[in-house]
């Protein structure tokens, strides 16, 4: 029977008996189903990141008066290193998230991959300003 053709009361049954398979469905899957968010340690360091691409093609979505809204197919990869507790830490990370933030700077997030990272981060030392480069 179409849903056009069924009663108010059909409709209702349908729905409830709906939630209930969903809520069933939801308590076998658990926890397994829902995206693991890794725990976040806030620290504050420098970080060097060098992006280790070349050219970049994409899909153009939208164009406007102020810029232009684009989708790529590939993983945009970058180089990093950081000191975290004392330790230089380097490793190879993908671009997954950035946004703009009221005060107008911008907020990167990175997901670590298991490859050792390119050796593109000597060149952020051989870019550095000279003046900086002194103090090292």
């Amino acid at each position: 029977m179409r849903d056009q053709d069924k009663s108010k009361d059909q409709l209702i049954d349908e729905l409830n008996e709906s939630r209930q398979r969903i809520a069933a469905l939801e308590k076998q899957i658990g926890d397994a189903g829902k995206p693991q968010r890794s725990e976040r340690n806030e620290f504050s360091t420098s970080i060097q990141f060098i992006g280790d691409f070349g050219l970049v093609d994409a899909k153009g979505l939208d164009l406007s008066d102020g810029g232009i809204g684009f989708e790529i197919e590939e993983d945009i990869p970058f180089d990093m290193e950081f000191e975290y507790k004392g330790q230089i830490h380097q490793h190879r990370a993908n671009l997954i998230w950035m946004r703009r933030l009221p005060n107008g700077n911008s907020r990167f997030g990175f997901q670590f991959v298991e490859t050792s990272p390119s050796g593109l981060l000597w060149l952020y030392r051989e870019l550095k300003d000279p003046a900086e480069k002194r103090d090292d």
